[in-house]
């Protein structure tokens, strides 16, 4: 924890928010020193909005059909952002490209997490692309997000091996345990100032 207090993340999120639900339990587990100051929601039927009411943060909808554009609408996410006075944002499953207003605000400061080892299989199908391909191993990567996806520094990776009894299902699922220890972990790290980037090198300071 730094001198001013727990990490405050705004978390952004589409679907189920698995990982937001790892990111809390790591916090209510005594592992993160972190509190998450809102949830972003791109879709309104997302479970995760429901995941952070069950545990009192604060949960936002921002419909993207009420802008008429992109930069309004990032523009939209980065004042709720400001409001909740996040420090960090963390892409946990959210599906749309953050602009230049929410990148702008919060320089280095937008973690995303894709389950593939980038720069292999970037894009939305990371582990159905890896499993169709036929590499024997796999993983996860958390990185800087920038204005074009999965392309910013990379801060920390995770192998998964492929068996060859694995369906895309059980791989899934491998990738999945996998993100929810590491997302956590790195996040950690950030709380604790260990995180250094130089250009596309980011080098992790021994504690």
């Amino acid at each position: 924890m730094s001198e001013r207090g727990p990490l405050r993340l705004g978390v952004l999120i589409s679907g189920s928010g698995s990982n937001l639900q790892a990111i809390i339990d790591a916090i209510e587990g005594g592992t993160l020193d972190a509190v998450v100051a809102v949830v972003i929601s791109s879709r309104s039927d997302a479970f995760g909005l429901e995941r952070a009411r069950n545990h009192g943060i604060e949960a936002v909808w921002v419909d993207r059909e009420m802008f008429d554009d992109a930069a309004g609408y990032n523009a939209a996410l980065r004042d709720e952002l400001q409001a909740h006075s996040v420090d960090y944002v963390v892409m946990a499953g959210y599906m749309r490209l953050l602009g230049k207003a929410v990148l702008d605000a919060y320089p280095l400061r937008v973690l995303n997490l894709h389950p593939a080892l980038l720069p292999s299989f970037p894009g939305a199908h990371g582990i159905a692309d890896a499993f169709a391909y036929g590499v024997k191993v796999t993983g996860i990567t958390v990185h800087f997000a920038d204005e074009v996806f999965d392309r910013g520094p990379i801060i920390a990776q995770r192998a998964v091996e492929i068996a060859e009894t694995d369906t895309i299902e059980s791989l899934e699922a491998k990738i999945h345990d996998a993100e929810h220890q590491l997302y956590p972990a790195v996040i950690q790290l950030i709380a604790q100032e260990r995180v250094k980037v130089d250009g596309r090198v980011v080098c992790i300071a021994q504690s």
